[in-house]
């Protein structure tokens, strides 16, 4: 086949195959995706509605209408300190679409751009296609924290980027204030991209998140990524946005443009909804917490030592304590055997840990966790 071999080269995530072999069960609970469970609130369903039936379905303009830039400047600015105008935003055809686009747009081919382990397994697909290179730092000694002295001992004169992702996924981990400003004031001499995924910044515990928009002295390299998915259960919508500055923004649209012309003004629409009427999702964000807290306990009752999570609705278990050499194996046994579906650690670039996704509700976890610890005995050192 006469294509870029790069293409031929790639497989769809590790996430994904499980996901679609679980299929294979009747009966199975999967916990792999994270695709929210709880419903997308009913007035943005019922408005956009409305819009739909009163309104020309025609283009959006370049780049997101004014009025729903306008909500985002106003939520990022008011919720988390930073400091962007109506011109420094870029709404896309979801987090994914951001992420491509800005990769597409920085990378030349032998940049490398760094990702603490565990990843979100999107990244490094997008970065070799567009000719770059992952440099990964193990983070598993430091309770899965970026700490600047690990990331010192990983720039080369070829660093490009640094992808952030908190609160992380797979593990519901954030930075610690600490740790974010001593990594924040040790770059702002460099000339390094700092590209921070906060796609699960409304689902966090015990207000202790901290975007990274709130460094204002690093406003022209950081590109912030969110969207609507996690925080509303948008995820079939497709919608979300790059907060950068204007110099960056002017950079980045044309890739934008030349991917998808723009995502849909019905979805669009939605997100205006959600961010002008909805944008108080503290019950689903408690709602998770309460899920979170459930498996996490009940995991390190059987003896799979898990790190509380501070965000997301992730838990990642490691299997440290178990004769387990391949996280793949197991999940795929536990699959077989069990007919649960949870995420190996090594589809986030780590051996020795499974995630999974809280998005069921605790009556189902209960089920799982259940056949999980009754499996997890075939396995004890």
């Amino acid at each position: 086949m006469n294509i870029n071999p790069k293409v031929i080269n790639k497989e769809i995530s590790l996430i994904r195959q499980i996901s679609i072999k679980s299929r294979e069960y009747e009966d199975v609970i999967n916990l792999t995706v994270g695709e929210p469970d709880l419903p997308i609130p009913a007035k943005i369903i019922e408005e956009t509605t409305i819009y739909m039936k009163n309104n020309r379905m025609g283009y959006p303009m370049l780049g997101g209408s004014l009025e729903i830039r306008e909500e985002i400047v106003n939520f990022y600015n008011t919720k988390y300190g930073s400091s962007y105008n109506t011109d420094e935003v870029i709404v896309t055809a979801g987090a994914t679409e951001a992420i491509s686009t800005t990769l597409r747009a920085l990378l030349n081919e032998g940049d490398e751009v760094l990702i603490p382990l565990p990843f979100y397994p999107g990244y490094l697909p997008n970065i070799d296609l567009n000719g770059g290179k992952s440099v990964f730092i193990d983070t598993t000694s430091d309770e899965l924290q970026l700490t600047v002295e690990t990331l010192k001992k990983h720039l080369t004169p070829k660093t490009k980027a640094l992808i952030l992702n908190y609160p992380n996924n797979p593990s519901g981990v954030i930075l610690s204030q600490k740790n974010l400003d001593e990594i924040m004031d040790f770059l702002k001499d460099k000339d390094i991209y700092i590209i921070s995924d906060e796609i699960y910044s409304e689902i966090v515990f015990n207000d202790d998140f901290i975007s990274v928009g709130k460094y204002d002295f690093l406003k022209g390299k950081v590109i912030l990524i969110n969207g609507f998915s996690k925080s509303h259960s948008m995820t079939g919508w497709r919608l979300g946005y790059i907060l950068t500055s204007k110099e960056l923004r002017d950079q980045l649209i044309k890739v934008h443009q030349y991917t998808i012309t723009a995502p849909s003004i019905v979805s669009e629409y939605g997100g205006y909804i959600a961010l002008s009427k909805c944008s108080d999702m503290s019950s689903y964000t408690m709602e998770y917490k309460k899920r979170c807290e459930y498996v996490y306990n009940r995991l390190n009752s059987m003896g799979i030592v898990t790190l509380q999570p501070k965000g997301s609705f992730y838990i990642f278990g490691s299997l440290d304590n178990f004769n387990i050499t391949s996280s793949l194996d197991f999940a795929l046994d536990l699959l077989e055997n069990k007919h649960v579906a949870v995420v190996p650690g090594i589809a986030f670039g780590v051996e020795g840990y499974f995630r999974i996704s809280c998005t069921k509700p605790v009556e189902t976890l209960k089920i799982a966790l259940d056949k999980i610890e009754d499996h997890i005995k075939n396995y004890k050192l």
